[in-house]
């Protein structure tokens, strides 16, 4: 869905800067932090502060377009486009990469508590945590 679509169907103005934020989030294969939306936004060129960035994420958030997520590993909050797929990841405690889970392995269990205890959930967290294949490597090296 475009940006000035997905802004109308949340009822919300359009600007150039929201615009430009979604194209990003949207073209994203990982969560964001601000700092990374800066950092591509410098990259294309573009000038925006970082509190209006923060501004408009918030909106997104409050208007449930981007999800928020936090890792233990950082102390930084992340941001994903909502989608119907959403998706999980496993982090590297050394080098901090982010790697996508093809799909969401509690989603039978989660029905199964929402249906128990008549709960009706609206997202969910998973972090799983440990060092990638490339630290694995490095690490049995040092040994």
């Amino acid at each position: 869905m475009k940006a000035r679509e997905l802004l109308n169907k949340h009822q919300l103005k359009y600007s150039k800067q929201r615009e430009i934020l979604l194209d990003l989030l949207q073209a994203s294969t990982e969560p964001l932090s601000v700092d990374d939306l800066l950092d591509q936004l410098r990259l294309k060129e573009v000038s925006m502060n970082q509190s209006t960035v923060y501004r408009i994420i918030d909106h997104f958030c409050a208007h449930r377009i981007v999800e928020k997520s936090t890792s233990t590993l950082h102390p930084k909050h992340f941001y994903t486009l909502i989608r119907l797929d959403h998706h999980h990841y496993l982090y590297c405690q050394s080098c901090h990469v982010r790697i996508p889970l093809d799909a969401c392995p509690m989603e039978a269990w989660l029905k199964d508590v929402e249906e128990s205890h008549g709960f009706q959930m609206t997202q969910h967290h998973i972090e799983i945590i440990g060092l990638c294949a490339e630290c694995q490597k490095k690490s049995v090296h040092m040994d």
